[in-house]
């Protein structure tokens, strides 16, 4: 009761969406947001949304100074649509972390993963050659990859993160010392 007063429903949250989004391309020259709708409902007059992806225009400017690896994951959002947000990030030269784009979907799914690596090359890589994209094993993600984008030879690559690699090792094997060593092993 007292988050609805202060905050308001789920639902009225969700309607501001697309004026939160359109705000967001006002006072920000540059940035992009790209929507796509799951369908549309003629009782109400509503889109109801699939996915909805946005990158901010100093984060896409920004990345041009930044190395050439991107990581991208997924986490949830605990909330009455249990949607999920896809991040990608980079890191720059002070080993500080820059916020390239974000997306909201229904699901983490090859489409929406697909969908969101499409938007990010589109919009963030813009043709650069040679750009690492780091991930879990997501089976999504894998799919989305090799189904056609810009992290393949020649034009990049897609490799695993040692943090997800290293905890899977030690789920296998349950040592602490080869957990290590798995970890030392792959940071050289």
């Amino acid at each position: 009761m007292a988050r609805e007063i202060v905050y308001g429903t789920w639902e009225s949250s969700v309607q501001k969406l697309p004026k939160y989004m359109g705000a967001l391309k006002k006072y920000n020259p540059g940035t992009i947001v790209e929507w796509e709708h799951k369908a549309f409902q003629p009782s109400t007059g509503a889109h109801v949304i699939g996915y909805v992806f946005w990158a901010f225009a100093p984060c896409i400017e920004g990345f041009q100074f930044c190395r050439n690896v991107i990581s991208v994951d997924g986490t949830h959002l605990y909330t009455k649509y249990r949607h999920k947000m896809l991040i990608a990030a980079a890191m720059d030269g002070n080993q500080q972390v820059l916020p390239l784009a974000f997306a909201i979907v229904d699901d983490e799914s090859t489409s929406s993963w697909k969908w969101f690596l499409t938007l990010l090359s589109r919009h963030v890589i813009r043709g650069r050659r040679g750009v690492c994209l780091i991930s879990d094993r997501h089976p999504g993600i894998i799919k989305a990859v090799r189904e056609g984008s810009d992290f393949v030879s020649p034009h990049g690559a897609h490799r695993y993160c040692l943090r997800h690699v290293c905890s899977n090792f030690n789920t296998h094997y349950k040592n602490v010392i080869l957990k290590d060593l798995c970890w030392r092993a792959g940071s050289e």
